[in-house]
């Protein structure tokens, strides 16, 4: 990874320049209807698969696929999704900006839910980046990190496909969601008891119980459902080896 202030502070004020830039310039709107023409070349199905990546139950799964390996995914996820759900609730509440639905009406092809109010930041996009950035700074594998952050980016572009939210939504989602991971991350590396045995068997069932979960969990997108299974059948069975891993280490 590059110098820390780099990796982390310039991507962040670059989507931050960019939002100001999208809401000051008036091309939010003009935007926002070239992407929809763009994604309504593909199927509702693509963008409703990709949109439940940054569903915040589903990111927090996928921060468990590898954490038999790498301990270290569980404290910092934990902690980044904290940071980046109190980020994103309190701007959504303060800011209440109206969704595209409520600007253009019949404009706005909507795939899942119709919603209405609080678009800003964009969460499903703020928790894909989460795990993107998680990843990169936990694994420090630059391919590996490139391919999630294209990942992340398509969950972003997807809220857009969806009729969900605004270019600007997404792009201030994205730098909530990489300094979100970089915060949880650096607060993990200073939190010892999560390195200690007992630490490890409460975030490994801690995560199996969110892994449970999903299977109930309603996101919106039916024709992402088999994709929800998949993702909540996989962390289930990683989940229940990472907490053997940790229960056979202490005996």
């Amino acid at each position: 990874m590059r110098d820390e202030a780099e990796t982390i502070g310039v991507p962040v004020i670059l989507m931050l320049l960019l939002v100001a830039t999208l809401e000051l310039s008036g091309l939010n709107t003009p935007l926002f209807l070239a992407a929809k023409q763009l994604a309504e070349l593909f199927p509702d199905a693509l963008w409703a698969n990709l949109t439940i990546l940054g569903d915040a139950l589903v990111a927090m799964v996928l921060l468990s696929l590898l954490a038999v390996r790498y301990p270290a995914l569980l404290p910092a996820g934990i902690l980044a999704g904290l940071i980046a759900t109190l980020l994103s609730r309190s701007l959504k509440n303060l800011l209440e900006v109206e969704r595209p639905l409520t600007v253009l009406g019949s404009q706005v092809h909507v795939i899942g839910s119709d919603l209405f109010n609080f678009s800003f930041p964009s969460g499903h996009t703020t928790a894909a980046f989460v795990v993107a950035g998680v990843y990169a700074l936990v694994l420090q594998r630059d391919r590996v990190a490139a391919a999630l952050f294209c990942v992340a980016l398509l969950a972003g572009f997807s809220r857009i496909a969806v009729g969900a939210h605004w270019p600007m939504d997404v792009c201030a989602g994205a730098a909530l969601g990489w300094f979100s991971a970089w915060a949880g991350w650096k607060l993990a590396a200073g939190w010892h008891w999560s390195r200690s045995h007992r630490g490890q068997q409460v975030l490994a069932a801690l995560f199996l119980l969110l892994a449970l979960a999903l299977f109930g969990l309603n996101t919106g997108y039916p024709q992402a459902f088999w994709l929800q299974m998949s993702i909540a059948s996989a962390a289930t069975l990683a989940s229940l080896l990472t907490l053997w891993h940790t229960w056979h280490n202490t005996t």
